[in-house]
């Protein structure tokens, strides 16, 4: 099945002259048959999608489930999450004062914000905002304060946000700079934006699989990022970038190689050895992007930390 498209411009500096650097499909969820087509704008660097899905398409790239992907996990590659998760909480406890206000943009399951509530300070108070009215429910069960709503038209008070965190999310966005605007302006002073997103140029993109990069994650994935390209958009709308650094990857590490074998079928049976839910490949990949790290200085996953002047 193809899908309707929409020819993009850069959501950065809106340039449409690009160089194409990439092309693949839906190699993990199978929604559609297009071929899609990543290119690097030539202004400001931004690598992004270029024949979006149409608006109307969305239903069908996200499927239902798509949003169980804690359940599929298993008990094992799930906790280590969560231990993932515990560190993140540990970091901004060094950062947060008694009383600040936390909020997660498009926090899926609610993993990171439910670590923060149980975890972090008493006292601050943890919103998180979804598009998902579905989501939003469950979370709200839960105890955690929830807002259904676009994060770029979110009502809310300008100035009064400590730390807004977007992980895995501004790669997904139509509007990434409408929605670093919404950031900046609802931050207080000195408060932070803490960004977590693919990052372009890993081993895994440019020597394993350059079509099959579990980083385009097609046609999910519209914005890809270097630290420059992300930091010129964070410096856009007045945040300057406090820290960069790459992460360990091995989500991506995991969803390459599968979409590597997933099409050969005498390399099929090895796609259970290296995916996510396999702890000795993520180790395997842990170790890869450790040493890509002390290499090259980066891995295919980074976080951004800007701060409000």
């Amino acid at each position: 099945m193809l899908i309707p498209t929409i020819e993009a411009a850069c959501s950065t500096c809106g340039s449409r002259e690009a160089d194409e650097v990439g092309r693949s499909r839906d190699h993990e969820f199978a929604t559609c048959d297009n071929e899609f087509v990543f290119v690097q704008c030539r202004a400001c660097g931004l690598t992004y999608l270029r024949n979006r899905p149409a608006p109307e398409t969305l239903g069908i790239i996200y499927p239902p489930s798509y949003y169980r992907y804690a359940a599929f996990l298993g008990p094992v590659t799930t906790r280590l999450r969560g231990l993932v998760q515990g560190s993140r909480v540990r970091m901004l406890r060094r950062w947060l004062a008694p009383g600040a206000t936390v909020m997660e943009v498009g926090c899926g399951e609610g993993q990171l914000l439910q670590a923060i509530k149980a975890d972090g300070d008493p006292s601050w108070r943890v919103v998180g905002v979804d598009i998902s009215e579905e989501a939003c429910a469950a979370l709200r069960r839960t105890g955690l304060e929830m807002v259904c709503a676009q994060f770029e038209a979110l009502a809310w008070p300008a100035g009064s946000v400590d730390l807004i965190i977007m992980n895995q999310v501004i790669e997904h966005l139509a509007d990434p700079r409408a929605c670093v605007a919404r950031a900046a302006a609802l931050l207080a002073p000195g408060g932070r934006l803490l960004i977590e997103t693919p990052s372009v140029g890993s081993w895994d993109r440019d020597w394993v699989a350059r079509d099959r990069w579990g980083g385009w994650h097609c046609p999910r994935h519209w914005s890809l990022y270097t630290r420059e390209s992300l930091a010129g958009l964070l410096e856009q709308q007045g945040l300057a970038v406090e820290r960069a650094e790459y992460l360990l990857s091995p989500f991506i590490w995991a969803h390459t190689l599968q979409n590597v074998v997933r099409d050969r079928p005498r390399w099929r049976w090895a796609s259970g050895l290296l995916s996510e839910r396999s702890v000795p490949a993520l180790i395997v990949y842990g170790l890869l992007d450790t040493v890509q790290r002390w290499v090259t200085g980066r891995t295919s996953n980074m976080r951004v930390i800007a701060r409000k002047s």
